[in-house]
């Protein structure tokens, strides 16, 4: 099998990160993007990098609903009782489970995210793992826009 080169694995990059040959092209200096993945090379190296997307947007949206659920919350508590927090204290804190935050004359409400319905969301999420469908739907664009070219 050939060795991809640094223009193709760019290629193959821009393609899993856009799912758009002509982005795919433009961001890797090649000209030949739909010769490109009709190689077995090119196509084995989207399929590992869409293995490898797919991990890490599954990992990232677990730690985040695990965050939501088990998250501290007492920089927003501490926001309930700082009169007029500057900037640089604002910045500081920690409000990824704040779904929502409002002012009210002498009174601040805060809403956060659901834990239980995060909680069930990861348990969901980590016991039905899909690692093909990005590259599934990838490809199956592929081809349907390959349909629309012939035709």
């Amino acid at each position: 099998m050939k060795k991809l080169t640094k223009k193709e694995k760019a290629f193959c990059v821009g393609f899993i990160n856009t799912g758009d040959i002509s982005e795919a092209q433009a961001y890797s200096g090649v000209n030949d993007g739909g010769a490109l993945l009709c190689r077995e090379e090119i196509r084995d190296e989207l399929e590992r990098l869409a293995r490898v997307y797919n991990e890490s947007v599954s990992y990232t949206a677990s730690a985040g609903l695990k965050k939501l659920a088990m998250g501290d919350i007492s920089d927003a508590v501490r926001l309930l009782y700082e009169d007029n927090p500057d900037s640089d204290t604002l910045r500081s804190m920690d409000f990824f489970m704040i779904s929502e935050i409002r002012r009210k004359e002498n009174a601040v409400e805060i809403k956060f995210f659901d834990r239980i319905k995060a909680l069930s969301q990861l348990c969901e999420n980590t016991s039905n793992v899909n690692e093909g469908s990005i590259y599934d739907a990838i490809m199956a664009s592929v081809e349907k826009r390959g349909e629309n070219n012939d035709g």
